[in-house]
């Protein structure tokens, strides 16, 4: 009890002393250090969204960066949100620094205001929005530029643009990449990523339903577009790219899951049969994200039809035209 409440004293001053909880974790006394206090008290056993036998989401490494162009790529483009969950860098368009996130994240740009609001901790870069684009529920997608004035950082975002791939449809066991701020056994809120065996695509191919919230602790109140898949994601993790392991792109965007995971989804032996032989369980019981081609549609919708302001449409356009 005791290391308990020292841990929540420290985390609460943390705060105060304007530190990251990775900074916190490396403070040490003559016969201690914090990161083993935490590890002793077996703080990351929440198992509310776990999908499969274990929990996949893991700290990204500097070995994982090394196995994979597209893995390392997507990386250092996933960015935290002041809001308080994922984003990540979608290219340069019209001249302006495009990040995403979801609606329910970054509703309005003054729910994500602040100079470092913006993080990318690979690149060691913080900035602000400068331009907001939009927030829109039924896709659960906001919009946004950022603030680059340095000639070397524009060249590192745009040699890691992770634009949405919005021709490409999801198939069906697809296997999938998240890479994002997950809270759940994460008290450090590390860059953490999911690419185990679980994190496919279970709907059929090119198969969209637009959903309410399944989540049971913090649901939305809106429907959004969606695809189901079994990658292990947690409150924080919203606003994650979702790539496609193979080829590299970005099929879409996490926005949700049940939450609590029901017991037969931490199964990987039923989640297999679940793949060969669907049922409702894969609308019910996963993680939901939405796919970029409902994305296309709906921003091209809105640009016919005056949704999108005068002064943003080319970013807008050029965006859709990539």
């Amino acid at each position: 009890m005791r290391l308990l409440l020292l841990a929540f004293f420290i985390f609460s001053s943390a705060k105060a002393l304007a530190v990251t909880p990775e900074e916190v974790l490396n403070w040490s006394g003559s016969d201690f250090k914090l990161s083993e206090i935490f590890k002793s008290l077996n703080l990351n056993f929440d198992t509310r969204y776990q999908i499969g036998d274990e929990w996949g989401k893991k700290p990204v490494t500097d070995q994982d960066m090394r196995s994979d162009v597209h893995f390392a790529r997507m990386a250092t483009a996933t960015a935290r949100v002041r809001g308080g969950g994922t984003g990540f860098y979608l290219g340069e368009f019209n001249g302006r620094f495009v990040v995403a996130t979801n609606h329910h994240v970054c509703p309005s740009a003054m729910q994500c205001s602040g100079q470092d609001a913006i993080d990318f901790p690979i690149l060691g870069f913080k900035s602000k929005i400068i331009e907001f684009y939009g927030s829109w529920p039924e896709i659960d997608l906001s919009l946004f530029a950022i603030e680059v004035n340095d000639a070397n950082m524009v060249n590192e975002l745009n040699s890691i643009s992770s634009p949405f791939a919005f021709h490409n449809d999801l198939q069906h066991a697809a296997p999938l990449v998240t890479i994002g701020f997950g809270i759940a056994n994460n008290y450090a809120r590390q860059l953490v990523a999911n690419r185990d065996s679980d994190c496919v695509v279970f709907s059929a191919d090119a198969e969209y339903r637009l959903m309410a919230d399944p989540d049971d602790l913090n649901p939305g109140e809106y429907k959004a577009w969606s695809f189901a898949n079994g990658c292990d994601v947690s409150h924080g993790d919203s606003g994650s790219a979702m790539m496609d392991r193979a080829s590299g792109s970005v099929v879409g965007i996490i926005w949700t899951g049940r939450i609590p995971k029901s017991r037969k989804v931490q199964s990987s032996a039923y989640l297999a049969e679940l793949l060969k032989t669907p049922n409702e369980d894969i609308w019910k019981e996963l993680s939901y994200g939405v796919p970029a081609v409902h994305m296309f549609q709906y921003l091209n919708a809105q640009v016919a039809n005056g949704g999108i302001e005068k002064a943003h449409m080319p970013t807008i356009q050029a965006l859709l035209s990539q």
